[in-house]
């Protein structure tokens, strides 16, 4: 089956910029960073990305070490005085510093509040002034439109913006918009001064058997793949696709390339791309795709190029919850809402304890990708006596590694 050529052309999108002041945000949702310390937080509702210049570049720390922050919760309601449920919005890491930030939505004092701030390893908060801080802003023309809601009460503004990616001076935008092609993937210079461009997506969805342009991209990474940019994007039900971004121009509609087809019943939340190194050194690239309904996704990075250069899949999927296309590798990542990458040892994400419901702030080693004290296992028993092989001296090795990293030294076995 072939994919028809796309006829129609949305209209050029109108662009501004002016100042923002933290008192106009109607919603704080997707973070990112970008150059000099600058962090973008997108007003979803409001149809505008704000970028606030942070004080200070900070200092590295000295070595990489994990967050167990086990009950982010309680840390934001006594520092910050929130009341009632806390919903999150995105997680980012400070290039420098390495510290959390992270975006929410709580009641304080009685009032609804959007906010963001940041946390250390060592636990310490600090919520961030934003209206004290340097600001400006871009507003999002063709914002999506109020009078659309899914599932009664879930209004269309909050998928405005659904994503933020900062490369090479510009910073992509997903979301959806009015109009024919409700999914828009924008590309926006900063500094702001008033340029940009939008264009419409379309994709196939062998889910599906469909060619669809309203469904928005919901996570989505930019990378250089044998040395053109292209966007790597994930949809719900979860369609994998590459867009190549010299195709996003102003007006145009383009059709992204199907890579893979994950599984159905299930939206994707984070898409991101980090680099790790194995006992012997070598180093190797990835893409991580992190879903709400299912186990994470890793996909190396020869076969996600392989993929980019393939005809992609053009075929309906055999039976629903068939999988097509590129080869992953299924991760034990049970509850994480939110997943940043780290530093060159860990990644960094926001998780749901599933017995007692507290959220998260805590590192998975790269090339583990889980916790050792999420299990209780024959390894645990204190008359436990590892094997007298190189093997079980390498299993040793590597739980005593996960146990420091995890708070827990004083259970590291010799």
């Amino acid at each position: 089956m072939t994919m028809p050529r796309l006829t129609k052309a949305i209209a050029a999108l109108a662009l501004s910029t002016s100042f923002a002041q933290a008192d106009t945000l109607k919603s704080a949702g997707i973070l990112e960073f970008g150059p000099e310390n600058t962090l973008f937080v997108a007003d979803s509702v409001g149809g505008t990305i704000h970028a606030y210049e942070l004080p200070g570049g900070g200092i590295a720390p000295e070595r990489d070490a994990g967050f167990n922050i086990l009950d982010l919760d309680t840390l934001v309601e006594n520092t910050l005085g929130t009341e009632g449920p806390i919903v999150y919005g995105d997680l980012v890491v400070h290039p420098v510093t390495r510290a959390a930030y992270i975006s929410l939505a709580a009641t304080i004092d009685g009032t609804e509040t959007y906010a963001v701030f940041s946390v250390s390893r060592e636990g310490d908060l600090q919520a961030l002034n934003l209206s004290d801080l340097p600001s400006t802003s871009f507003k999002l023309a063709d914002a999506a439109d109020d009078a659309v809601t899914f599932w009664r009460d879930i209004p269309a503004p909050t998928l405005t913006v659904t994503d933020l990616d900062f490369v090479d001076g510009e910073l992509f935008v997903s979301g959806v918009s009015t109009g024919e092609f409700a999914s828009t993937l924008r590309r926006i210079p900063y500094p702001f001064d008033g340029s940009g461009s939008a264009s419409g997506i379309e994709i196939y969805h062998a889910a599906h058997d469909q060619n669809e342009t309203r469904a928005p991209i919901r996570a989505m990474t930019v990378l250089d793949i044998e040395g053109s940019a292209t966007v790597v994007a994930a949809y719900t039900c979860t369609p994998l696709v590459t867009i190549p971004v010299s195709e996003l121009e102003n007006g145009a509609n383009v059709t992204g390339r199907t890579i893979a087809e994950l599984g159905y019943g299930n939206t994707p939340l984070d898409v991101i791309s980090f680099s790790s190194a194995d006992a012997t050194g070598a180093v190797s690239s990835y893409v991580l795709v992190v879903n709400r309904e299912m186990d994470a996704d890793l996909i190396s990075m020869d076969a996600l190029k392989e993929a980019a250069n393939s005809p992609g899949l053009s075929e309906p999927i055999p039976y629903l919850g068939a999988t097509a296309g590129v080869e992953t590798i299924p991760l034990p990542m049970s509850g994480v809402v939110h997943v940043a990458d780290q530093d060159n040892q860990f990644l960094l994400a926001m998780r749901r304890d599933l017995e007692t419901g507290a959220m998260e702030l805590v590192s998975f080693r790269k090339g583990a990708f889980f916790r050792l004290s999420d299990f209780i296992s024959e390894y645990n028993f204190p008359d436990y006596v590892y094997a007298d092989n190189q093997m079980s001296d390498g299993v040793r090795m590597f739980q005593n590694m996960l146990k420091a990293d995890e708070g827990f030294p004083g259970q590291i076995r010799q």
